[in-house]
């Protein structure tokens, strides 16, 4: 006696070998052999929703392959995330992949991954002591390479945008405070023997430039007439290359900046102009500018935090003086806002002065 069939659904089946029931889904010939899915349980009814779900896959194009979770970050990686981000991003990318997506969910099959697994990795991860901001850069990569499994039919849907990122905690180690950003403020005025030195924080705390971008900065793009900073490039270690200019991180990068009056006294003060503000002829190596960096916060008796808490201090002054977020994010070039960059340069321009000319005022108070 053969396997049993249920009447009127002729791929619903039960073997007869064990007795679990077996759904089968038949795609046709592809390669010369004829290719089927099949998903089975213990009994009809745990069959029909999986046998269902598997026919609603099928029918929005998930393609039928076994790939894992560890192949299709490789695939990403290699084939398409490669071709968009710069190299340092890859390599950073990398390092999480090889640290914590791929030991913890690379075995897994792609078009089974479920937030449930999501969600575990990120408390394995909390567990052993992993920063939100550790553990957020995770999520972001997982949920930037699924969306393109997505798109591309791999899956029927992301699960890493049905798992909310992790929180970011309330610590202090993101920016200076006001009282925080005036003491550095004062330690830039007595740097007088130091006129580089002195613009380069500066316009650290006060323009919101990431290293990168005032790094390379050239003075071709210092509008002493129009009082902007036009942001056109980075600068960037490459691997084995050395100092290398790089396109911006992202198209709404590219801005122009409105300088307040100290950021304009203090690039004017600079008496040696090479090709960049900060490095006369050559790049300034990140590595050095980082020391540098450290040292002034020690001068000014300040507790150290990385560079990019001065980026947020910009952000956080803009916030006292009542800049609206939308502007305070065109200002400082996140991705987030929606607009070209033509319109914002143009158009958006005499905002931003107005908008920079507030943190002025409430630096003076």
């Amino acid at each position: 006696m053969g396997d049993r069939r249920l009447r009127g659904e002729g791929s619903i089946y039960q073997r007869e070998s064990d007795d679990r029931w077996v759904g089968v889904v038949d795609l046709g010939w592809v390669g010369g052999k004829r290719v089927r899915k099949t998903v089975t349980a213990k009994t009809l009814r745990e069959l029909k929703p999986k046998f269902q779900a598997l026919k609603r896959q099928l029918e929005q194009g998930v393609l039928a392959d076994d790939a894992t979770v560890e192949a299709w970050m490789t695939h990403w990686m290699t084939e398409i995330a490669s071709k968009k981000l710069r190299p340092s991003t890859l390599r950073t990318y990398q390092g999480y992949i090889d640290l914590w997506i791929v030991p913890h969910l690379g075995k897994r099959r792609l078009d089974r991954l479920r937030p449930d697994h999501i969600r575990a990795l990120y408390s394995v991860m909390e567990a052993e002591g992993k920063s939100d901001a550790t553990r957020r850069q995770v999520h972001a990569i997982l949920r930037r390479s699924l969306v393109i499994a997505e798109r591309d039919g791999r899956i029927a849907s992301n699960p890493a945008a049905k798992v909310d990122a992790p929180a970011v905690g309330q610590g202090s180690h993101g920016k200076f405070t006001l009282p925080e950003a005036k003491k550095l403020l004062e330690q830039v005025k007595r740097m007088v023997d130091d006129p580089t030195g002195r613009a380069r924080w500066t316009v650290a705390l006060l323009a919101g430039l990431r290293q990168g971008e005032a790094l390379g900065l050239r003075w071709s793009d210092v509008n002493f007439a129009e009082d902007v900073i036009e942001i056109r490039r980075a600068a960037q270690r490459i691997k084995g290359e050395g100092m290398r200019v790089v396109p911006l991180k992202s198209k709404s990068s590219e801005r122009g900046v409105p300088m307040v009056a100290p950021v304009r006294a203090a690039l004017d003060a600079i008496p040696d102009r090479g090709l960049y503000v900060f490095g006369g002829d050559a790049l300034t190596d990140p590595r050095r500018d980082w020391a540098a960096w450290r040292a002034f916060l020690d001068r000014a008796g300040v507790e150290r935090r990385p560079l990019h808490a001065a980026r947020a201090t910009t952000a956080s002054l803009l916030s006292e003086a009542g800049v609206p977020d939308k502007i305070i994010a065109e200002i400082l070039g996140h991705s987030q806002v929606i607009i070209t960059q033509k319109h914002y340069i143009q158009g958006d321009l005499g905002v931003h002065r107005a908008a920079m000319g507030k943190m002025d005022d409430l630096l003076t108070l």
